[in-house]
């Protein structure tokens, strides 16, 4: 197997993906992107894998641009309040919404959008240990702690890109601060948004 095929193929899927959701990525967009035919696509993957894979890939890639690598664990938390309802992440939300909506009839997405969701809240997790840890905050039970963080910022999410019921990214910003900031311990002045 030539790797750098296959990984010029996903690369290229995952960059169309972001750019254009996965919805709108046929083959031959993809086959165009990566300067291969179509019998090489079909060699190293089956459409429905690559596009599962590659959905993956531009998660990543998007959580990567919108929730960066920090220092330590409270600078970690801090970037993550900060900029989760900033509009640059927009693109994160909506690739994620269209991930989880295809997960619902398509297996392998659904293995996708379950190894991203499992990823995350791994990342997230260890970042509420290790903080506790370092007594940056209190947290007894990091996993659960970010299964609640999460589902509290999507449910926000949700109600920013439907207007149902009606809320601005600010205040949006500000619920999410506050509920991190209950759920840690910590007091309110600690965890507004940058």
């Amino acid at each position: 197997m030539n790797i750098d095929r296959r990984a010029a193929i996903l690369s290229a899927a995952a960059d169309l993906i972001r750019e254009n959701g996965i919805a709108a990525v046929r083959t031959r967009d993809v086959t165009a992107r990566a300067g291969v035919g179509i019998g090489l696509l079909n060699h190293y993957f089956k459409w429905g894998e690559l596009r599962a894979l590659a959905a993956a890939q531009a998660l990543w890639t998007e959580i990567d641009r919108v929730v960066p690598d920090a220092p330590t664990p409270d600078r970690q938390l801090d970037v993550f309040l900060a900029r989760a309802f900033g509009e640059d992440a927009d693109p994160l939300w909506r690739l994620w919404i269209e991930v989880t909506d295809l997960a619902m009839s398509d297996p392998d997405m659904a293995r996708a959008a379950e190894g991203c969701a499992e990823g995350i809240l791994n990342e997230l997790a260890a970042i509420l240990e290790q903080g506790a840890a370092n007594r940056h905050w209190h947290c007894s039970a990091p996993r659960a702690a970010a299964l609640r963080i999460l589902a509290f910022h999507d449910g926000l999410v949700g109600f920013v890109l439907t207007g149902l019921p009606k809320l601005e990214r600010a205040e949006a910003a500000e619920h999410f601060n506050r509920f991190v900031a209950l759920e840690l311990g910590l007091p309110q002045q600690s965890c507004e948004a940058s």
